[in-house]
């Protein structure tokens, strides 16, 4: 895979990242997930810090949480490519152990965040281990709609 290649399928994945959460935040939010910026473009532009993310296409967000979901979507395509090239199966199994490494990637980047996402990915809640797969998931998919 080039680098363009490389590139062009972690935007991909979190393009479709990111519709999937706006999906859970439809469902559990009432159709809001009100998160803060600091995109001075995107503040000027909509002349707040506030991006209701839910209701917002992945080219409209933010510069900081393009990059939020993109660096999860990369932890993923390169879990992915590892385990390819180890010949492993793309299973249940590969899905936990790719979600724990999407986890520590973004713990490494998100250090004030509330208690339960500091903990180990095993030992996170359903709902907050989902969030890790998700990237998961959608890698595994743009790769096999790839194929």
């Amino acid at each position: 895979m080039t680098e363009t290649e490389y590139e062009k399928m972690i935007t991909d994945i979190a393009i479709l990242v990111h519709e999937k959460f706006r999906e859970i935040y439809r469902e559990k939010n009432n159709g809001t997930r009100v998160k803060t910026t600091t995109d001075k473009e995107w503040i000027k532009k909509y002349g707040t810090d506030q991006a209701d993310i839910a209701k917002l296409r992945y080219p409209e967000v933010s510069k900081d949480w393009k990059k939020s979901r993109w660096l999860g979507s990369k932890a993923a395509v390169d879990a992915l490519s590892e385990a390819k090239k180890a010949n492993k199966s793309l299973d249940e199994k590969f899905i936990e152990y790719a979600s724990d490494i999407v986890h520590n990637e973004w713990l490494s980047r998100n250090r004030n965040v509330e208690e339960e996402y500091k903990l180990p990915y095993k030992d996170l809640s359903e709902d907050a281990k989902e969030k890790d797969r998700i990237f998961v998931r959608a890698a595994l998919e743009i790769y096999q709609s790839e194929k």
